[in-house]
């Protein structure tokens, strides 16, 4: 009788660390951290707002304003659209008695581009934080009011970018070309630009 209990008791302990051991080997489900991703944020482009200074041909230089709003189509590429507005002339010109360019002129600019990284890096100052950069081409063809006036605007210049976590920041230098026949006749149909911007993505 005494052995049948011991049997008993062991076949209870037997079935009690069965039972431990099917609860700490029992599967569970697991987060895998992919629902997260739907959640991540994607830079499709960038707004910018940036001063400008233009010197024309036979022009005073004069600063403007300067609108642009970049799209991100590649890894490389990229489409733009500009919309600049400023000063054309402060210093009339009179010719053969008659004002073909008046001292207070102003000028209106919008054109669209596209642009291409021809280099591509980081920069780092104190080796713990980097922000990327870029050097590219940019190409742009549009339409330029300056006074009662209007022609074709082409310009090819280089910009150079730092893309921040949250703030972009452009600097650029094209030369231009403006196809309009009064411009022409003063010499003043292209010149050298440069801007410095700063943007928020979108």
């Amino acid at each position: 009788m005494t052995s049948f209990w011991r049997t008993v008791g062991f076949a209870g302990m037997a079935f009690c660390s069965l039972s431990a051991a099917a609860e700490v080997f029992s599967p569970g489900s697991q987060r895998n951290g992919l629902d997260d991703l739907s959640e991540t944020e994607v830079e499709h482009g960038v707004f910018s707002v940036g001063y400008t200074n233009t010197l024309a041909y036979n022009n005073d230089s004069q600063p403007g304003i300067l609108f642009t709003a970049r799209y991100f189509a590649g890894e490389k590429w990229y489409l733009l659209g500009e919309a600049q507005i400023g000063q054309f002339s402060t210093r009339a010109v009179i010719n053969d008695g008659q004002e073909v360019r008046s001292e207070d002129e102003e000028l209106l600019r919008y054109s669209a581009g596209a642009g291409y990284a021809l280099l591509q890096g980081t920069a780092s100052t104190s080796g713990v934080r980097a922000v990327p950069w870029v050097l590219a081409a940019e190409l742009n063809a549009g339409e330029q009011h300056s006074g009662d006036t209007s022609g074709r605007y082409a310009s090819l210049g280089l910009n150079v970018q730092f893309h921040g976590e949250r703030i972009w920041t452009g600097i650029g230098v094209r030369e231009f070309l403006v196809d309009d026949e009064r411009l022409q006749s003063l010499e003043s149909d292209g010149g050298t630009q440069w801007d410095i911007s700063l943007g928020l993505y979108y």
